[in-house]
């Protein structure tokens, strides 16, 4: 994850230098007629898609090293994407004072609403599928809570174990991965096919088989959140 970060930290700066470099590569201008042309500032455009791209990479960079390293991955699956979002609406609120062509104001107003509502829906989902999931008891029924949650029977459990490391997950079949969090049905050496809900860098796990051939993993970023579950399906 650290390299992946870096890459496109790097990648949206050296985006910033390029289009600085040739503003013919920012979309929409390179298809202009040579009229419109006339009335747009290509310069300033250039300057201002080449300072809000170096400095949405900088952020990016900055703010998703700082999350790993305090293992806040709810908050680093923003950091790869909300920083670029956010600067590229800045960018097309600002460059309307460098574009004197006439246009609508359906125009002026579309693309900064439009990756407004597009930021708001990706940040929602983002800290949504990456929000900790939690385990609810109540009656017979045991909840693990969040986006590919589901319920079991306490009489469905047909063994609880706490385990340090789980076997090498060969690939996901239907679920959500980000950095360390991994909720879903994924595909595990030895354990098969397991609905996980779990952070790969927080040991321990609790492991659940179920009667009828299920399993699930599950673990906290507090540890002894993971042990008090434990404790309680033991009992």
């Amino acid at each position: 994850m650290g390299i992946f970060v870096l890459f496109l930290g790097l990648f949206t700066i050296g985006i910033g230098f390029l289009v600085g470099k040739y503003p013919s590569l920012i979309s929409g201008y390179n298809t202009m007629s040579a009229e419109k042309m006339k009335n747009i500032d290509m310069k300033a455009i250039a300057s201002l898609y080449k300072k809000g791209m170096i400095i949405s990479g900088v952020v990016m960079t900055i703010s998703s090293s700082i999350f790993s390293l305090l293992r806040l991955s709810e908050l680093l699956a923003l950091s790869l994407i909300f920083p670029l979002l956010i600067g590229l609406l800045i960018i097309s609120l600002l460059e309307q004072k460098y574009n004197h062509n006439k246009r609508s104001e359906l125009s002026k107003k579309g693309v900064p609403i439009f990756l407004g509502i597009l930021s708001a829906a990706i940040a929602i989902g983002l800290f949504s599928s990456s929000s900790e999931s939690k385990v609810i008891f109540s009656d017979d029924n045991i909840e693990f809570t969040g986006d590919y949650g589901i319920i079991i029977k306490e009489s469905q459990i047909k063994e609880v174990k706490l385990l340090n490391e789980i076997p090498s997950i060969h690939r996901k079949i239907n679920g959500f991965n980000f950095g360390d969090i991994m909720k879903g049905n994924f595909l595990l050496s030895k354990f098969g096919k397991c609905q996980l809900f779990i952070r790969l860098s927080n040991p321990p796990y609790l492991y659940v088989e179920l009667k009828y051939g299920g399993k699930i993993l599950f673990n906290s970023r507090d540890s002894l959140y993971t042990k008090e579950v434990y404790e309680k399906l033991k009992k």
